[in-house]
């Protein structure tokens, strides 16, 4: 009885730790409230309020580079920006 109790307890553990919550949806409004050049996210915690710019340049996305078919981030980022330059 205890045996299979603990494999019970067990599963559902596992069960527990297999599911996935759903990411909260995020809204394209506050994106496009911001002037061109202001970042409205940075990596940093502190809070910046709706509408604000948290930072200024530009900020690419995983699927905006993605999106450009280089493999290459270097020849993506020079796609997306020509301003962008890479030198070694």
């Amino acid at each position: 009885m205890l045996k299979s109790l603990a494999i019970g307890a067990c599963l559902m553990l596992l069960s527990a730790c297999a599911t996935t919550p759903t990411a909260p949806a995020k809204t394209p409004t506050a994106a496009a409230k911001l002037p061109a050049g202001c970042v409205g996210q940075t990596a940093s915690r502190i809070p910046v309020k709706e509408g604000e710019c948290a930072g200024f340049g530009s900020s690419y996305s995983h699927q905006d580079i993605e999106n450009t078919g280089q493999l290459d981030a270097a020849k993506a980022l020079a796609e997306m920006d020509p301003s962008v330059r890479v030198g070694r």
